[in-house]
C-alpha cells in the first residue's frame, strides 16, 4: 500500500493580501493527479483551512477535493490543525466514514484508531494543547507540553504485528528543526513536544511545520506546506511525501516535486536593472516578488516596475538614507505581521513583560474565532 503525506494545505489563504485560492486549486490538480497515477491513501495532517470559519471559497474547494478523491477509491485520512476548528471539520463524519473518509472526531480524551486491513492501524491525533487534555486528565500540568501529549499517546493501544502511523499537528522538537514565520513558536519552546515520544509508531505523518523535514527520526516527518505562505520560506523546496512498507516493515520514502502556480522569489538591487528586458526575460515576471531597492531619490518605483511585474508583494527600500536611520524603508501595501503578533508586541509594551503561554493560547482562540 503506498500513502500520500500532506498537510498544512491553509485552504483560504492570503499572502500579504493576496489570495492564494487560485494557487491552492493548481496544487490540488497535482494532488487528485498523483493519487490517480499511483497512492492508495491520503494522509492530512491538520491546518486543512487558515481559518477556524472558512470563507466560502476555501469550503467549496475543500469539497470538491474530498468528492475527487473519493472517486479514485483512495482511503483518506484527516485530522484537525491548530487553525481549524475540529467541531466544524468533523461535523459529517457519520456519513464520510461511508466514504472511506475519515476525519478526527473533537478529542474526547482518546484517539480514535482505524483499522485499513489486517496490517495496518492509523492513528488520528487533532491539534492538542494542554488545557484541551487538562479536562480529561485533572491531575496534569496545563503547562507542560511533554507530560500531555506523552499522557495521550500512552493510552494508545499498539499491535506490535501490525504497522501503526500516527498523524499528529504538533511541533516535535529535535536538533536542527526549521521554522518559519508561518508557524508561531513559543517562548522559550514551551509548546514544544520531544520527538522521542513517538518511537513507537511505525511512520509518524506530521503537521505544523511548513518546510518539510524529519523530526529526529526518518519515520518522524513533516510533508510541510503545499506552498510558500511567507517569504521565509522562499528557500524551501516543497515536495509531495510518499511512503510505503514492505513485507518485512521496512519503510520507503520518495518524494516528488510540488510546481506552484506563482513562486515567491526576492530580488535585490536597483531599479534600471530590473527594467531591463535582459533580466525579466529569463524569469518569471508573474511570480510572487519581494524588490528591495538600493537607489536613492526614487519616485513611484512600485508604479513603474508593477508595468513588468504584476504581482509585487513586498517593495522596501535600502539606501543611504534608510542605512543611517537603521531600517528598511517598506511599502506598506504589505502585511507580513499577523494580528496575533501585533498583539504580542502591544502586551510587551504596555505590562513590560512577555505574555505567558496560557493566555497566547486564549489569544490564539480569540483571534481565530473572529476571523
Amino acid at each position: 500500500m503506498k500513502f500520500l503525506h500532506l498537510a498544512d494545505l491553509h485552504l483560504g489563504k492570503r499572502v500579504n493580501d493576496i489570495s492564494m485560492i487560485d494557487d491552492q486549486k493548481f496544487v490540488i490538480e497535482q494532488i487528485v493527479d498523483l493519487v490517480n497515477e499511483e497512492i492508495d491513501t491520503v494522509l492530512i495532517s491538520g491546518d486543512i483551512f487558515d481559518k477556524s470559519i472558512p470563507n466560502t471559497q476555501a469550503l467549496e474547494l475543500f469539497g470538491d477535493f474530498l468528492k475527487r478523491l473519493n472517486d479514485t477509491k483512495t482511503n483518506i485520512f484527516i485530522i484537525s490543525g491548530n487553525h481549524d476548528n475540529s467541531q466544524r471539520l468533523s461535523y459529517l463524519n457519520p456519513l464520510l466514514k461511508k466514504a472511506n473518509i475519515f476525519i478526527s472526531d473533537n478529542f474526547e480524551g482518546k484517539i480514535q484508531s482505524i483499522q485499513v486491513d489486517n496490517d495496518i492501524c492509523i492513528h488520528l491525533m487533532p491539534y492538542l494543547n494542554p488545557m484541551i487534555i487538562k479536562n480529561y486528565y485533572p491531575n496534569l500540568d496545563s503547562n507542560d507540553y511533554n507530560a500531555a501529549i506523552k499522557k495521550v499517546l500512552d493510552s494508545i493501544t499498539i499491535d506490535r504485528k501490525k504497522i501503526n502511523i500516527l498523524l499528529s499537528h504538533q511541533f516535535v522538537s529535535t536538533k536542527g528543526i526549521i521554522l518559519s514565520d508561518s508557524e508561531q513558536k513559543s517562548v522559550g519552546g514551551v509548546d514544544s513536544v520531544d520527538y522521542g515520544l513517538f518511537e513507537k509508531f511505525d511512520y509518524v505523518a506530521l503537521g505544523h511545520l511548513h518546510c518539510p523535514q524529519k523530526a529526529g527520526l526518518d519515520k518522524i516527518r513533516y510533508s510541510g506546506s503545499i506552498l510558500k505562505y511567507s517569504f521565509s520560506e522562499i528557500n524551501q523546496k516543497k515536495k509531495f511525501t510518499i511512503f510505503e512498507f514492505d513485507k518485512d516493515k521496512n519503510l520507503k520514502l520518495s518524494y516528488k516535486d510540488i510546481i506552484p502556480k506563482h513562486d515567491l522569489v526576492r530580488y535585490r538591487g536597483y531599479l534600471d536593472q530590473f527594467l531591463d528586458e535582459k533580466f525579466y526575460s529569463k524569469i518569471k515576471v508573474d511570480d510572487y516578488i519581494h524588490f528591495i531597492l538600493l537607489d536613492n531619490n526614487l519616485f513611484d518605483a512600485k508604479k513603474t516596475l508593477s508595468a513588468i511585474y504584476p504581482n509585487i508583494m513586498i517593495l522596501e527600500f535600502d539606501n543611504e538614507y534608510t542605512r543611517q536611520k537603521g531600517f528598511t524603508l517598506k511599502n506598506d501595501y504589505t502585511k507580513e505581521k499577523t494580528i496575533y503578533n501585533h498583539f504580542l508586541d502591544f502586551y510587551k509594551t504596555q505590562i513590560g513583560l512577555s505574555i505567558d503561554s496560557k493566555k497566547k493560547e486564549i489569544v490564539r482562540e480569540i483571534i481565530n474565532a473572529s476571523s
